[in-house]
């Protein structure tokens, strides 16, 4: 491979790489808190598992899932609703809560991202009754 190639394959790679990722904290709109929940994104780095891990906006997202050196995932995010499991009258869980909720979004999105649950360890964040 001549120079001048090897130069074009290393400059695309560097500029397809952002230098600073733009971060994003939600702030539950009323409409969402009618939802009962709000959907966030997060990336990572791919090749290193211990890598920051970014919160950023839908189209962000969109932008860096098509970057084979970033992974992300994106969760639902329960905002609203009762804080515990609800049960019925023969003692069948009706509604997870927002807790349980929000945790079992995270327990399935450290598949993917392994330590998302050091980001997230507040599982109540924007919770409002």
């Amino acid at each position: 491979m001549d120079i001048n190639k090897k130069y074009n394959k290393v400059r695309t790679t560097v500029l397809s790489h952002p230098k600073r990722i733009n971060t994003f904290v939600p702030n539950p709109t009323d409409d969402d808190y009618t939802k009962g929940y709000l959907t966030r994104f997060f990336i990572q780095k791919t090749n290193d598992v211990e890598s920051p891990i970014y919160e950023v906006t839908a189209s962000n997202f969109r932008k860096y899932s098509n970057n084979q050196s970033f992974k992300g995932i994106s969760l639902r995010w329960r905002i609203r609703g009762p804080l515990d499991m609800v049960f019925n009258d023969r003692n069948e869980v009706t509604d997870k809560g927002v807790r349980q909720s929000n945790k079992i979004a995270v327990d399935i999105a450290s598949e993917k991202i392994k330590n998302i649950k050091l980001y997230l360890p507040n599982v109540l964040q924007f919770y409002k009754e």
